[in-house]
């Protein structure tokens, strides 16, 4: 990202804080807020904090956050720290002081909208302790895929991305037919690990540029990075087989008859923002249900309700 819009204020602040960090990553903590535990590593000497994707580099998802809220800099030598607020409209707070620009100590607590973000330094080993903190609070622990959240943290992330590159992307919404049913004739142990061995398939058979996660109970989602419609329907369609294969190895004798109904919908051409494109897979995975399930279907087939 280009920061010469931002170089003049930064190095015209004139509170920064001269600190050492001691060889220790400066990072941003949101300790308050949508996206709590998330931490963005400050490894630039100017990063653009706001919530539009396109024109941040530390995009926080928050309404209340203006598209481009504030500047992070550090000064040349690394020791400077400081902060500048970019004309925002509900203000950057440092401490609970509203401020035009200022420097950063360790410790400080930044204001964005309903957001609060701890200004802070990481060593190797705390980066550590932190980085297995986030796999923990973003993996389900039946199937180890990511949790709702995250979904909804990271895709809007995933489309803006898409989007300033010109570059396809895929999501597609799955149920997982027929686990009400394994659930009541043979007990939850038999869905939970029906659930594991489904985790297990979607695993294998994304890449591995592309995520899976678990949104409810028996809902699926996979986003497919810089993936075409023939990649995309492949996969889907070798997950709904195997899907219909899945037995138990230590249960032999259960016949679980499940399947799969899967709707899938592409960027750029079956919506141009985040909602309309998770809004068109939900309608395509419904029409899926609808015409008897175990099926894939394509949003830009569905040629309006149904």
């Amino acid at each position: 990202m280009n920061g010469s819009k931002t170089q003049t204020q930064i190095l015209s602040m004139p509170e920064a804080f001269r600190g050492k960090g001691g060889g220790r990553q400066p990072v941003l903590v949101v300790v308050q807020g949508e996206e709590i535990g998330r931490r963005y590593l400050l490894n630039e000497s100017r990063l653009v904090l706001g919530r539009d994707a396109e024109h941040a580099d530390l995009v926080v998802i928050d309404p209340s956050v203006s598209a481009r809220h504030a500047v992070i800099g550090v000064d040349l030598d690394g020791q400077r720290y400081g902060i500048v607020d970019l004309s925002s409209r509900n203000g950057t707070y440092v401490n609970g002081v509203r401020i035009e620009s200022g420097g950063l100590r360790d410790g400080d607590k930044v204001f964005v909208g309903g957001t609060v973000l701890k200004f802070t330094f990481h060593d190797s080993i705390e980066e550590q302790f932190h980085g297995e903190l986030d796999r923990l609070m973003h993996l389900d622990s039946l199937t180890g895929l990511y949790v709702r959240r995250w979904f909804d943290q990271e895709f809007p992330r995933a489309f803006e991305n898409a989007r300033k590159l010109d570059r396809p992307l895929c999501v597609a919404m799955m149920d997982m037919d027929g686990l009400k049913s394994v659930n009541d004739r043979f007990g939850h142990h038999v869905g939970d690990r029906a659930l594991q061995l489904l985790a297990g398939t979607l695993k294998e058979a994304v890449r591995e540029t592309d995520q899976t996660a678990r949104i409810g109970g028996e809902e699926f989602a996979l986003l497919l990075l810089r993936c075409d419609r023939d990649l995309a329907l492949h996969i889907a369609e070798r997950v709904r087989f195997q899907i219909r294969e899945l037995v138990i190895e230590e249960l032999p004798e259960i016949d679980m008859d499940l399947s799969a109904s899967v709707g899938v919908a592409f960027f750029p051409d079956d919506g141009a923002d985040p909602k309309t494109l998770m809004r068109v897979a939900d309608d395509a995975l419904y029409r899926a249900k609808r015409r008897g399930r175990d099926q894939v279907v394509l949003a830009s087939d569905l040629g309006g309700t149904g």
